[in-house]
């Protein structure tokens, strides 16, 4: 069972290698028999600005490369922030954690519990950060990845017979600032400015401001451009989204798509909506027209040992056995009796007729 999950895992991971993609992504594995919960949770955007091909910006952009990767370990006094954003999350309003009293809800999602649920427990945090930026004659395209990976225990409670889950912390935001040292790897080319840098890099930044869509000075030194002053320049009202906000997910568990696998003994919740536009502007300048777009595709996986089922919109019940199901050779036979029933209750009835 444990491979399993860790193999479910493993490969979740391996989706999230690629950074080329736009989209809020969360992938959970929750492990019941020691209350531990491994996450990824992805905060993802892909900018695109257009311009006409003969437009300053055309020329100045052309062939222009940003590559910045960099990971970090987030400290233990941060680790506590994001701890605490967990714990103040139910259905996104920031109410107490409760949990569900023990009755068998399942059809009932608005229900309120009421058994209490001890708090949220981050063990470790640590994040991966990319942001790649291309450019050709007719536009730039920015797409950013920051992935919060975290080990959380506190999450589940015996009640009676059950283990229940609470899953109240999967829509969190991380609210105020979130300070980490990043270490990676810094790519700037700009063919107009004959501007060529590749260096490793330290730098002590606020984490949850990198989701600003300005990028602040891009390319961080003399030949760099600051994408929020030509936004501006331009008279778009580009916004600055928190970089770890998960309230896309907060929706019932129950209107979760689930799947059970037998073999691996797990439970799978998936939740996908469509892909949507954060922002789309589009400005006349000096004649010329330019276009502004922020795209996302929000999905989510969870994935928990056992047979999970429902019991509030934040709760998940853990049976000790999925409900006793009809074999496809029991269905048949069932089938084929009915078939015959339905045959004789015809030709008795054509017989009775016949005799009138």
């Amino acid at each position: 069972m444990r491979i399993a999950t860790l193999a479910i895992f493993a490969m979740v991971l391996g989706l999230m290698a690629v950074p080329l993609s736009s989209a809020t992504v969360m992938h959970a594995t929750i492990n019941t028999q020691t209350n531990t919960g491994y996450v990824n949770a992805s905060s993802n955007f892909a900018l695109v600005l257009t311009y006409p091909e003969n437009s300053t910006l055309s020329k100045e952009f052309n062939g222009t490369v940003i590559w910045y990767n960099a990971t970090a370990t987030i400290s233990g006094n941060y680790t506590s922030e994001i701890q605490g954003d967990m714990n103040n999350e139910n259905s996104g309003t920031g109410q107490a954690r409760t949990m569900d009293n023990g009755t068998d809800s399942s059809d009932n999602n608005s229900h309120n519990s009421t058994i209490p649920q001890s708090a949220v427990h981050v063990v470790n945090a640590s994040i991966n950060y990319q942001l790649h930026v291309f450019a050709n004659q007719t536009e730039m395209k920015v797409f950013r990845n920051l992935t919060l990976y975290l080990t959380i225990t506190g999450i589940t409670k015996q009640v009676g017979n059950r283990t229940v889950i609470d899953m109240s912390w999967r829509s969190f935001e991380v609210q105020g600032q979130l300070m980490s040292d990043l270490h990676g790897h810094f790519l700037f080319r700009n063919p107009y400015f004959g501007t060529t840098v590749e260096s490793n890099f330290s730098m002590n930044t606020d984490v949850n401001q990198l989701g600003d869509l300005s990028f602040g000075h891009m390319g961080g030194m003399n030949g760099g451009m600051d994408l929020g002053e030509i936004f501006g320049g331009l008279g778009f009202h580009e916004d600055s989204y928190a970089t770890i906000n998960f309230h896309v997910f907060n929706r019932p568990l129950s209107g979760w798509t689930k799947v059970y696998n037998s073999a691996a003994n797990t439970t799978t919740f998936y939740y996908n909506t469509s892909a949507s536009l954060l922002l789309n502007e589009s400005v006349n300048y000096n004649g010329a027209q330019y276009t502004l777009k922020v795209t996302a595709d929000p999905s989510s996986s969870l994935t928990v040992n056992g047979y999970a089922k429902p019991t509030s919109a934040n709760e998940l019940a853990i049976y000790a056995s999925p409900p006793a199901q009809i074999s496809t050779g029991t269905l048949l036979i069932v089938g084929v009796v009915l078939v015959v029933l339905i045959g004789l209750v015809a030709a008795v009835m054509v017989a009775r007729r016949n005799r009138h």
